[in-house]
């Protein structure tokens, strides 16, 4: 690169920024803090370097850059069978949404091109756990193909004992399998126990902090990944998504002021990547670390950062892909800053945008958009406004394709029923209403959620508590603001909520302690916000 093209790439990556708003935070890793992933394979030795540079990276789902250096390597060396099989791991998104049918048929290529090529019989053997996962582009059998791969990955894992990374890619297969209504969590503990077994021999090792943290993403034992969450950043510097990926046990957590710092560094990487790679919009992990940061600007009444935070959302434009991350975060998003806020008119009146994303691809996050404005309506008193979404959202629930994810399958219905137990309390049925509103609860918190989502647009047990403070039931109101604290910490609105019950019920003392962790969180917010007047008299 010539220094004019040097200079040019900085002042576009510095535009970038400065329009998205984020500058590169501190405490941004150093190379010697940093791990290069070392896996065995038999490719030509001048792809050796790249090659496990792309297995790091893999380890971090930083899924373009992985797929760019895997093609490379195949151009390089197309004799190399597992960049055939990188590739193939690189478009395969087990903790996200199942492959589409062209993606399916593309990883089954691309793994078809190792037959006749040199392998080892270890090599042999990952080649093979991946084509279990290929073996049909019928999207229905997604978990059975899973499963076949898992099971794939322990012959790996059992046969090579040697082989930290059979180790580390079968404990992510295993959290991959995890049934989101099994509360005892048996896979996500299973996970983590194989990879904990190999921690102390690469204690830094991108793949192992990053899969500890999934293994533990569930309310009550977040904690346990603590030491991971602050460790995985600086283990992979040139990654948005490990810059990111600590924030999900942060925000489990509550600890909304490490969220932040953690979702500045990814969105400014996520930024300077756009730019290096030449995508051809902006990085979508960058729009998944947004509204995480949403999020915990809105649990610290941050309310003026998270207007501007969705004002850089809308200015973004086009993103390098249109996938279901982009999709929850840009219908989210805007239903966050209104519903937290308890703007009920506003989320009545929210848009759908951008207008020119393919939001015909993702009717389950069209729903968040009709959920919230369904519920703005019934709470500002519009019952027949409301009645409308209720429709939209029963329509949209009807056509989400079988492959859907459970998680947002139950989602529609818990949507549905708790804008209608709202719908019933405006209309005076409060019996009904507050039934509803306890089934859409237990409903959701039957399904653990999905780790796109830092949380619930607006967990419906939360809204039942509402409707208990509403209807004068101060003690169970507090009992359900408890529930909900309980699984999400310092989340703000059950904070006020319980506060609030606890002062009516003549609880004084304890309000003022609900109220104290509020102005410990809330120092640097809005404090105009509903309900946080009383927090700081």
């Amino acid at each position: 690169m010539s220094k004019v093209d040097s200079t040019m790439h900085k002042i576009i990556a510095g535009s970038l920024l400065a329009l998205l708003g984020f500058l590169p935070g501190a405490g941004q890793a150093t190379a010697a803090e940093s791990i290069q992933v070392q896996f065995e394979n038999s490719c030509a030795a001048e792809v050796q370097a790249d090659f496990n540079h792309a297995v790091t990276l893999l380890h971090s789902f930083e899924y373009p850059e992985t797929g760019r250096i895997f093609g490379e390597i195949m151009s390089r060396d197309p004799g190399c069978a597992m960049a055939r099989w990188g590739a193939a791991m690189s478009i395969w998104h087990p903790l996200w949404a199942p492959p589409n049918k062209a993606t399916l048929a593309e990883g089954a290529e691309l793994l078809a091109g190792t037959a006749g090529l040199n392998t080892t019989p270890r090599e042999k053997a990952y080649i093979a756990a991946l084509q279990a996962f290929y073996s049909s582009t019928d999207m229905r059998t997604n978990r059975q193909r899973a499963l076949a791969y898992e099971a794939g990955m322990s012959q790996v894992y059992a046969r090579n004992p040697d082989d930290l990374e059979a180790a580390v890619f079968y404990a992510l297969a295993v959290r991959a399998t995890a049934d989101p209504s099994d509360k005892t969590y048996a896979q996500q503990f299973k996970s983590a126990e194989i990879l904990n077994r190999v921690l102390n021999s690469q204690p830094n090792h991108p793949g192992i902090l990053h899969y500890l943290i999934h293994a533990y993403d569930s309310p009550g034992i977040a904690h346990l990944a603590l030491d991971a969450a602050k460790k995985y950043a600086k283990a992979a510097p040139d990654s948005a998504h490990a810059q990111h990926m600590p924030s999900h046990i942060f925000t489990r957590l509550g600890l909304w002021e490490m969220s932040l710092t953690s979702n500045h560094q990814a969105t400014a990487s996520a930024a300077e990547y756009t730019v290096r790679a030449n995508l051809p919009g902006y990085y979508d992990d960058g729009v998944h670390s947004m509204d995480y940061m949403m999020y915990a600007f809105l649990q610290t009444a941050r309310d003026d950062e998270a207007k501007a935070l969705l004002g850089r959302m809308g200015n973004i434009g086009k993103t390098n892909t249109e996938g279901f991350a982009v999709a929850f975060a840009y219908a989210a998003s805007p239903a966050r800053y209104a519903l937290e806020r308890r703007q009920w008119q506003e989320a009545a009146e929210l848009t759908l945008g951008p207008p020119h994303f393919q939001w015909q691809e993702f009717g389950w996050a069209v729903a968040i958009h009709h959920f919230a404005r369904g519920i703005g309506a019934a709470r500002s008193e519009q019952p027949e406004k409301a009645k409308l979404e209720w429709g939209a959202l029963k329509t949209l629930q009807a056509t989400l394709p079988v492959a859907a994810s459970t998680y947002f399958r139950e989602e529609a219905q818990v949507e549905l029923d708790a804008v209608m137990s709202w719908i019933l309390l405006a209309e005076g049925n409060a019996v009904e209403a507050l039934r509803l509103a306890s089934a859409a609860a237990d409903r959701e918190d039957a399904v653990d959620k999905h780790p796109v989502t830092p949380g619930e647009v607006l967990p419906a047990r939360e809204l039942y508590a509402d409707m208990l403070l509403e209807t004068g039931d101060h003690a169970g109101a507090l009992a359900q603001y408890r529930v909900v604290l309980n699984a999400a910490p310092n989340r703000l609105n059950a904070l006020l909520g319980a506060a609030e019950a606890a002062a009516r019920m003549g609880e004084q003392a304890l309000a003022g302690e609900y109220y104290a962790v509020v102005r410990g969180q809330t120092g640097s917010g809005n404090r105009q916000r509903a309900g946080l007047g009383q927090a700081w008299k």
